[in-house]
């Protein structure tokens, strides 16, 4: 008996093999159909997915053994790994010097014929083999030996599958983590500064009213600047922690909603002065949906359309329509418009275009990505279709 090589990148091959995080897992049906799928076609009563470990030869699938492993030193397909490049083929095991006085060979499970080809994976590293083993001695014909080597590559196929799938999770669990610290950061910072910004403002604000003789021109409008600087921060604050609030809100709930009633409980809070004139639907339809999300929907869009509208009448117009699946709701205005070139931009979290609103204000950057966050939770959608100077409309289709 001839016992097998350690190949020269052994080292490197182990890690290879630990990356797939396969050792010693459970039987699956991938793998196992594969193994029978080789027997079948190569007519042998044993066939074996093989990997072959530090110090032992590991079955993650197999036909026709009672065990689950051996040592590597007795393992044929120990030999194979060391030819990565080729199907290793042993017509009658006992006249091949390397296994004729193998205990594998000469007891259970009495093999006589092997054939084995390499699991190699992309970088080059073989780490077992697929094979297909009789108990007397044969040959296997052109066609066999094709279709034991493509399953084979099925193997690495399912194995590239598994590790890809591992990074993706990973990825995913190191991406989460960031996002909370973040998260707790914003939150930690964002609480840190309201703090003091309401002092500023409020001292600003005492400061002018107990010293409005003694200032000049130029001294108020400093204490305007500060305080009217610190109102725009304080409103960014507040817009980030409303953002990272509604982020965890669960909207798996849903309740009836009379829709123009819940549009005018938006509007009471919005048009405080009744500037703008609403058209609403005819009807008060009933819909059922989450009414937190669809508060945070609406509030934000019917806000907007109040907020960047530049003619001397504001209209803004709410629509409904349903089918079988969705409710649609459209918010539409007759204000300034959005450039097309800035459609994808208006999402994105902190993304402004550097306008400000009828009020003097700069936005945040945050209102219309809470919108959208919000449409995803309730597995809808959103689209924008907008004209400078003539007017946006945002059309929502949530799903029923």
């Amino acid at each position: 008996m001839i016992f097998p090589k350690i190949p020269l990148n052994e080292k490197e091959r182990l890690e290879a093999l630990l990356a797939y995080q396969i050792l010693d897992t459970s039987p699956e049906k991938d793998f196992d159909d594969i193994v029978q799928l080789a027997s079948e076609i190569c007519k042998t009563p044993i066939s074996t997915i093989t990997l072959i470990d530090q110090d032992r030869q590991w079955f993650k699938s197999k036909i026709g053994l009672e065990f689950n492993e051996n040592p590597r030193e007795i393992a044929f397909c120990a030999h194979t790994i060391n030819c990565p490049n080729q199907t290793m083929i042993v017509e009658n095991a006992l006249e091949d010097e390397r296994f004729s006085q193998s205990s594998l060979v000469v007891n259970y499970p009495n093999i006589r014929y092997y054939a084995g080809v390499p699991l190699v994976n992309p970088e080059g590293f073989a780490l077992g083999s697929l094979c297909v083993i009789d108990k007397e001695p044969r040959k296997l014909d052109d066609f066999q030996i094709m279709a034991l080597e493509k399953l084979a590559k099925q193997v690495i196929n399912l194995l590239e599958l598994r590790r890809k799938n591992f990074q993706l999770i990973e990825n995913h669990n190191s991406l989460l983590a960031k996002y909370r610290d973040l998260e707790q950061f914003a939150s930690v910072v964002s609480h840190d500064i309201k703090s003091p910004l309401n002092n500023i403002m409020m001292l600003t604000k005492l400061l002018k009213e107990n010293n409005k003789n003694q200032l000049d021109e130029d001294g108020n409008q400093m204490l305007d600047y500060i305080f009217t600087s610190s109102e725009e921060l304080k409103k960014l604050v507040d817009a980030i922690l409303n953002y990272y609030k509604h982020d965890n809100e669960i909207v798996d709930t849903s309740e009836k909603i009379r829709l123009n009633d819940f549009i005018y409980y938006v509007i009471s809070i919005l048009d405080t002065k009744n500037e703008f004139e609403f058209i609403l639907p005819e009807k008060n339809h009933k819909i059922f949906s989450n009414k937190m999300a669809l508060g945070q929907i609406l509030f934000n869009l019917v806000g907007n359309s109040i907020k960047y509208n530049d003619k001397s009448k504001g209209i803004i117009t709410v629509g409904f329509s349903e089918d079988q699946d969705h409710y649609m709701i459209t918010v539409g205005d007759n204000g300034c418009g959005i450039d097309k070139s800035n459609f994808d931009k208006i999402f994105n979290t902190f993304e402004t275009l550097g306008k400000t609103d009828r009020f003097h204000a700069k936005g945040t950057g945050i209102g219309l990505s809470t919108v959208q966050k919000m449409v995803q939770k309730l597995n809808g959608r959103i689209e924008l279709h907008s004209e400078i100077g003539i007017g946006t409309e945002f059309k929502i289709f949530l799903k029923k």
